[in-house]
Formats: structure tokens, C-alpha cells, sequence
């Protein structure tokens, strides 16, 4: 049984793992753990009723590469016996391999220990644990394990926490420098001689290019454009004291409706006036009532929207003649309009 002790902890020892001639880290660690015994040391009286453990101890682990490692332990140790009426001090000593999950801080191991506690017997154990980074060089870590005795088949569970320091060179992982950006050589511009819509500009030129053959052009290539101004002018002249508006006026305002069809965008206003007889106030509503009345035949008689149209009564305020004469007052008994646009039109060759 000896003889399978030893090999064991041997094989563990110069297994492939530990024989790898590869230069890494080394982590020293210091840890307490508490040891739960099995229930069924209760009743050997040869194990003095063992009830639980704790101890304090160090560790020294070497890393092989990214997944393995292996660890040596020293722990001082004590156990409740008898019902806790008497301890027991002794040692733990032993040694670990550590797979290291990939792309993740928990990790696996299985090992040999070697227990003085009360009697001397050697265990095998499993478990697994969970490293906390706190910064480049130290880490705390926690452990939950299982020991199986050799000789007699007691299971006790362990847990364990502790904090470790790593020595030598901190790895880093090599940044490939990117790949220079090769310089493209620079695209030599071809002389372009045609003139694809016949403008007068040759395409390396022409900013504008396929305008109509028949419209003249800048120097760019682009049509050249002239502001046109269209305007009209409505007046017509009401009898004395009077807003009707006489049938042969309709000609003249359908003039101003035409237009205002012409160009949608237009709006006007629309001024009443009168002569200088009468007082001012009764001009002023009579003027009003000349240009809404005008106003509401454009709307009725030729559809034109209201929101185009306004209308205000100046009075006699703006006279065209001020002379005192029958024919001074027909020409300001009037209402008058205008509207002025102006259109840009491309300017043919």
C-alpha cells in the first residue's frame, strides 16, 4: 500500500505536465481552510471521533502553460476531537495539477495530500475553485474540495480562500503593427477634347453637362438664365356715393383674375378710394366697400382663393386730382390693384 502511495505522488510529480522545460510564472499564495470530517469516523474509536479541521498554510504554484499548472501545499493544522473537548495539531502537505478553464477565471484540480492529523494516512483529492484578479500581481481565490482516504475510504470536504502574489516578468501579448497602407500612385487626369452636348465646352470643362442645344451657356457649361418682369394694373371708376360695380368692369377685373391664374404664387390688394366731397369718415367706409366689393367678385365670378386677396379703403386720403371739378371726382371714385412677378427664363442662343 506504501509502495502505492509513493508511486502515486511520484506519477503526479514527473507526469508529461510537470516535465515541460517552459519558463512561467510562479505564484506564492497564503491561505485558511475549514475541513468538514466524514460522519463515519464517529464510531472508530482509532480516529479519536474527529468532528471538523482548520488550518493555515502557504502555497507555491508554477504555471506550465495557458491550462496547466501545478502547486505544492503546506498547511499547519487543527481538529476537534473527542466532542471538542481536546485537539489536534499536525500537518498537511501535498501537491496539485490545475486545469485553467478557457477564457475564464475557474479552474479544476486533482492531487495527493499528506495528513498527520491523529494518524497518518495519505488522500486523494478533487475540486475546483475561482480566481478574483484584484490587480496586475496579487488575486484572491476560493476553493471548495473533496479528500478521499487511501486506506480506509473516509470522503471529508474542504473549503478553502487565500490570497497569491506573482513573480517575474508580467506576459504581455505582442501587438502586430499594422500593415503599412501602400500608396496608390496618383491617377493621371486624361485631356478630354469632345464635347458631348455640343454646348461650346469641352467635358473636362463643362460643370453643367447635356443641357438643350438650343439654350445659351456660361463658360462653364452651365445655362445662362435672364429675370423676366410681368406685372398688371386694375382700375376702374364707380358712379358718385355708390359701391356698385358695373357690368362693363367684369372684363377688366377678369384681366387681373387671368393673370392671378397665371401665377399662383401672386397674392394682392385691393384699394378703394374716393373723391374729396362728403366727410372723411363716411369716404373711408365707402372706399372699404368699393374693394371688398371687387374682392368678392374675383372669388365668386373667377375662383380666386380669399387667402390671395385683401382688400382696404384709403378714402380720399390718396386723391389723383385734386382740383375741385366734376372730372376730378370720377377719376378718384376708383379702385385700383397691382401685381408684379418676377420669373427667371433660360436665355435661348
Amino acid at each position: 500500500m506504501k509502495l502505492f502511495k509513493f508511486s502515486l505522488l511520484a506519477a503526479l510529480i514527473s507526469s508529461p505536465l510537470a516535465a515541460q522545460e517552459i519558463d512561467k510564472e510562479w505564484q506564492l499564495g497564503v491561505f485558511g481552510d475549514y475541513i468538514k470530517s466524514s460522519t463515519n469516523k464517529d464510531n472508530q474509536l482509532d480516529w479519536q471521533r474527529i468532528e471538523a479541521g482548520k488550518s493555515l498554510g502557504f502555497d507555491l504554484k508554477k504555471e506550465i502553460n495557458d491550462l496547466w499548472s501545478m502547486r505544492l501545499e503546506l498547511a499547519r493544522t487543527r481538529y476537534d476531537i473527542d466532542n471538542g473537548n481536546d485537539k489536534s495539531y499536525g500537518y498537511r502537505y501535498g501537491v496539485d495539477a490545475i486545469y485553467n478553464v478557457e477564457n475564464s477565471d475557474f479552474y479544476l484540480f486533482t492531487g495527493i495530500k499528506r495528513f498527520n492529523n491523529v494518524k497518518d494516512y495519505y488522500a486523494v483529492n478533487v475540486g475546483g475553485g475561482y480566481n478574483i484578479q484584484i490587480n496586475d500581481r496579487l488575486s484572491a481565490y476560493t476553493e471548495a474540495a473533496i479528500y478521499r482516504d487511501v486506506d480506509y475510504g473516509f470522503v471529508d470536504q474542504g473549503f478553502k480562500i487565500g490570497l497569491q502574489y506573482t513573480f517575474g516578468e508580467t506576459k504581455s501579448v505582442p501587438v502586430a503593427k499594422p500593415a503599412p497602407t501602400p500608396i496608390k500612385p496618383a491617377k493621371q487626369e486624361k485631356t478630354s477634347w469632345t464635347d458631348a452636348d455640343n454646348d461650346g465646352v469641352l467635358d473636362q470643362d463643362d460643370q453643367c453637362p447635356n443641357t438643350a442645344a438650343n439654350l445659351k451657356v456660361d463658360s462653364k457649361g452651365c445655362v445662362v438664365y435672364t429675370t423676366e418682369t410681368d406685372e398688371i394694373t386694375l382700375a376702374i371708376n364707380f358712379a358718385h356715393d355708390s359701391a356698385f360695380v358695373e357690368p362693363a368692369n367684369y372684363a377688366e377685373i377678369k384681366r387681373l383674375a387671368d393673370f392671378m391664374k397665371k401665377y399662383p404664387e401672386t397674392s394682392v390688394e385691393i384699394e378703394g378710394h374716393t373723391s374729396a366731397k362728403g366727410k372723411d369718415a363716411y369716404n373711408m367706409t365707402l372706399s372699404e366697400k368699393r374693394a371688398q366689393a371687387v374682392k368678392q367678385i374675383l372669388i365668386e365670378q373667377f375662383s380666386i382663393n380669399s387667402n390671395r386677396l385683401s382688400a382696404k379703403g384709403y378714402g380720399e386720403t390718396r386723391l389723383l386730382a385734386t382740383e375741385n371739378s366734376a372730372q376730378a371726382d370720377k377719376k378718384n371714385r376708383r379702385v385700383v390693384a397691382k401685381i408684379s412677378t418676377s420669373t427667371q427664363k433660360a436665355v435661348s442662343k
